[in-house]
């Protein structure tokens, strides 16, 4: 058995003649321009983070009481930034932030009560902690931030709380790194955490949402001299995305949430699953067409935004969002490579629903985080399998400076096609993660349905720049077979007078050798993340980096292989 890159073009400098393929391929033929199922153009920061507030002190600061920034994570932002140009937006908020108050005479920057599941009963913040946490040596340039303020309390005090804590953020941020504020975190789940009376509804949710939006509008913004012909609010923030029709988009706006004409965008929050015993890596999550019934629910949020004169400028972000909603002791479905493949297919497939961002939820103690940033009393500071699923995304987005449309592509599967395997090219580093063997009898035959076979076209001013290719087939290294591939074969256009072999495209694969479950050794294009560097970037020579696949001879076209629980970048170039 041979270690081969998961490239084709590693094969010929194996085999000394054309070795034609005769088993099934899927085929797949993106069009040279955005067809009508492409998005509209993509924010280049569309992969967003969200931050529960009781842990924004850990990413943006280490020692005992936040005296200092952490390199770590600053590293790790700024390479999203390095991807797309720009920095990806934060939102810090979630259950915490609305339990929390703003207590001037606190001693230390932060206090709290424990509570389940990663969630403090209550929280308490000094204005030390918002100069602090937002401190810019912490963040990469061009960083914004959507804070979500308290709504949760309603007795006579919580107004006066809330507009302390907008007071404090405008001062810490200032209004050219605020995004927006958000005021209540999960609404429609008031009445079951016995907050609010077992008749609370969105109306009065409406109600009491623009009382406190108003005092905030007086009680900060006006003060701080924010212009207020422009919208500094983002609304609902629901938990439940179509899974509680009495809490809808639709239903916030007729109840007149946006009777103040302040919001400029919609957020609600997205869990696909929970601890439930069904729940599982490879059905679940490494899973093309859950992720589409998942998502495909904003569809009704959009349209709705869309239908109206007072609507339509106001965008819908999936403001927190990630694999799971238990947060804890479930790292082997949510901190591995399998894990790390749902979060490319879920942001891409998200941009293509016309999504304006997606805000990935992170926490230090929570098992989906994409990195740990400060030690905790069970383990070291880490980068996570999810956050190479961030940058892969990041990567397929990309840094163009025109508009960026994402559009899914559709599978043919075709048996008995003959396809070379390999051309004159040989891969300068054949040690690759991806086992093929000569000898696959005992395998299984791959899954080439669109329920383990996801590709994305990716177009940048209009013309076709990048391919992703992800094969959902769970494999792991305790298989008692090879790690088996799937052959694509991408039917790519050629530009006038180019002639078919005169350019090849670049290849990059996100894989690890112990496959789905790996919590661990996991590569991007040959490279690596992790704390021991501070986050910064490091390349692992045992496996290939930037793969060039050169087009067929005969018709411009690629053939690839990527293994089972991999994911492929192709890059077109020029």
């Amino acid at each position: 058995m041979k270690q081969l890159s998961a490239c084709t073009t590693c094969l010929l400098g194996i085999l000394p003649y054309f070795v034609p393929w005769t088993t099934a391929q899927v085929l797949i033929t993106p069009p040279t321009n955005p067809s009508e199922y492409a998005s509209k153009p993509v924010a280049n920061n569309f992969v967003s983070l969200s931050i529960a507030i009781h842990f924004f002190q850990d990413y943006t600061r280490t020692g005992s009481d936040g005296e200092l920034p952490n390199i770590f994570s600053r590293n790790l932002l700024s390479s999203l930034k390095e991807s797309t140009s720009i920095a990806p937006e934060i939102r810090i908020g979630g259950t915490s932030a609305d339990r929390t108050t703003y207590v001037p005479s606190q001693n230390t920057t932060i206090s709290q009560v424990s509570g389940a599941n990663g969630i403090p009963l209550n929280v308490t913040l000094n204005q030390k902690w918002f100069q602090q946490c937002f401190d810019e040596a912490n963040f990469p340039s061009g960083v914004k931030f959507i804070f979500d303020l308290p709504l949760m309390r309603n007795d006579s005090l919580a107004i006066n709380n809330t507009i302390q804590g907008a007071q404090w953020a405008l001062e810490a941020i200032g209004g050219d790194r605020l995004e927006a504020f958000e005021i209540g975190n999960e609404e429609d789940l008031y009445v079951g955490q016995g907050v609010v009376p077992a008749t609370w509804t969105v109306v009065d949710y409406a109600a009491r949402w623009k009382a406190f939006n108003s005092a905030v509008v007086q009680g900060a913004l006006i003060p701080f001299g924010l212009d207020l012909t422009k919208k500094w609010f983002q609304g609902l923030a629901f938990s439940g995305l179509g899974a509680n029709t009495a809490w809808t988009t639709e239903t916030a706006f007729n109840a007149g949430v946006n009777d103040n004409h302040t919001l400029k965008s919609v957020s609600l929050h997205n869990y696909p699953a929970g601890s439930a015993p069904w729940v599982n890596l490879g059905n679940t999550f490494m899973n093309h067409t859950a992720i589409v019934a998942n998502l495909s629910q904003v569809k009704d949020d959009i349209a709705f935004l869309g239908s109206s004169p007072s609507t339509e400028k106001i965008v819908f972000n999936l403001g927190e969002t990630n694999i799971d909603f238990t947060n804890l002791n479930m790292d082997q479905f949510e901190g591995v490579l399998g894990s790390a493949l749902w979060t490319i297919d879920y942001i891409l497939y998200g941009a293509s629903l016309n999504i304006n961002r997606i805000y990935l939820h992170q926490g230090t103690t929570f098992g989906y985080a994409a990195w740990q940033p400060v030690a905790t009393d069970n383990s070291q500071p880490k980068v996570r399998s999810p956050w190479y699923g961030l940058k892969f995304a990041a990567e397929a987005i990309g840094s163009h400076q025109g508009p960026i449309q994402i559009a899914p592509l559709n599978i043919v599967v075709s048996n008995n096609i003959s396809a070379p395997l390999g051309n004159t090219t040989s891969d300068p580093n054949p040690g690759a993660n991806t086992t093929v063997s000569t000898n696959t009898q005992d395998a299984p035959a791959q899954v080439l349905t669109s329920e383990k076979i996801s590709a994305y076209a990716v177009y940048e001013s209009s013309l076709l720049a990048r391919i992703v290719l992800i094969n959902f087939n769970e494999w792991n290294g305790t298989t008692p077979y090879p790690r088996p591939s799937v052959v694509f074969r991408i039917d790519l256009p050629l530009k006038t007078g180019q002639s078919s072999s005169s350019h090849s495209v670049n290849t990059r694969t996100l894989t690890a050798p112990n496959g789905a479950s790996a919590d661990n050794d996991l590569t991007f294009g040959g490279i690596m993340w992790n704390y021991t560097t501070q986050g910064l970037p490091q390349r692992v020579e045992s496996v290939p980096g930037t793969v060039q696949v050169p087009r067929s001879t005969r018709d411009g076209s690629i053939t690839v292989k990527v293994g089972a629980s991999e994911a492929m970048l192709i890059s077109l170039g020029s």
